[in-house]
């Protein structure tokens, strides 16, 4: 019979258990790997198909073919987004986080560039804060047109700009690059103003409908206040990467 010391001992002990805790990374590697790709799946046919090729946006509901809206289309962008960031941790994800972060990235700026078209609203709104003047929260699905008008619908939401600014904040630092020119940058800081008086606004809330009373008319809203307070928080000093540098609002 053939015996051992103790050091061959521990050593064998050291060894066994390093191949063991190198088969569990392995094993938990391929169990993450098969997790993601069924939330993948879902993301795909859930999400994904139903973005609009054109503008970036997402519908209200995934028969309409005709309303796109801002609140739905970022909450639809933040699920990419998630994804996006948990298949940067893989080694080889096929491709999948690109096509992720870029689909993120459209719906973003299909967001922007819908506003943008309403920049003079921003300064009218700086002046004074009604409803007539509000940045409108739904668009026409493939054209970006504005729709509804601003009589049949209460587009004064403060908190769906504030959600979008908190998100692009988190995007953009993730290394997403949604800003592309100065100007955009600029028209960013204007969304800023826009929601820094949120405090002091009366508007119709995440449930579009203004006060309790359900008379038609604005209210104060801890949401919205909430997201504003949120978004400033994030954006101060929040750098953009832009293509000639960076900068900062």
């Amino acid at each position: 019979m053939e015996y051992q010391n103790g050091d061959s001992i521990m050593n064998n002990i050291v060894g066994d258990n390093s191949n063991s805790e190198q088969f569990l990374k392995i094993s938990n590697y391929e169990n993450t790997v098969k997790q993601l790709d069924v939330y993948y799946g879902i993301v795909k046919r859930q999400l994904l198909r139903h973005q609009c090729p054109i503008t970036g946006l997402f519908p209200v509901l995934s028969v309409d073919a005709e309303v796109g809206s801002i609140r739905d289309s970022v909450y639809c962008a933040a699920a990419v987004w998630g994804l996006y960031q948990a298949y940067r941790r893989i080694d080889d994800d096929r491709g999948k986080s690109y096509e992720l972060g870029q689909s993120t990235v459209k719906c973003m700026r299909g967001i922007l560039e819908c506003w943008i078209k309403q920049s003079r609203k921003i300064e009218l709104f700086k002046k004074n804060q009604c409803r007539t003047h509000a940045l409108h929260v739904k668009f026409h699905l493939t054209t970006g047109n504005e729709i509804p008008d601003d009589e049949s619908y209460n587009h004064l939401q403060i908190d769906v700009v504030s959600i979008y600014l908190l998100f692009l904040v988190q995007m953009i630092s993730s290394g997403l690059q949604i800003i592309y020119t100065q100007d955009e940058v600029t028209f960013v800081q204007n969304l800023v103003y826009y929601v820094e008086r949120a405090y002091r606004t009366p508007d119709y809330g995440m449930w579009e409908r203004g006060t309790k009373y359900n008379d038609g008319s604005p209210d104060i809203h801890a949401s919205s206040i909430g997201f504003a307070k949120a978004a400033l928080e994030a954006i101060n000093g929040c750098i953009y990467l832009v293509k000639k540098g960076p900068h900062g609002v």
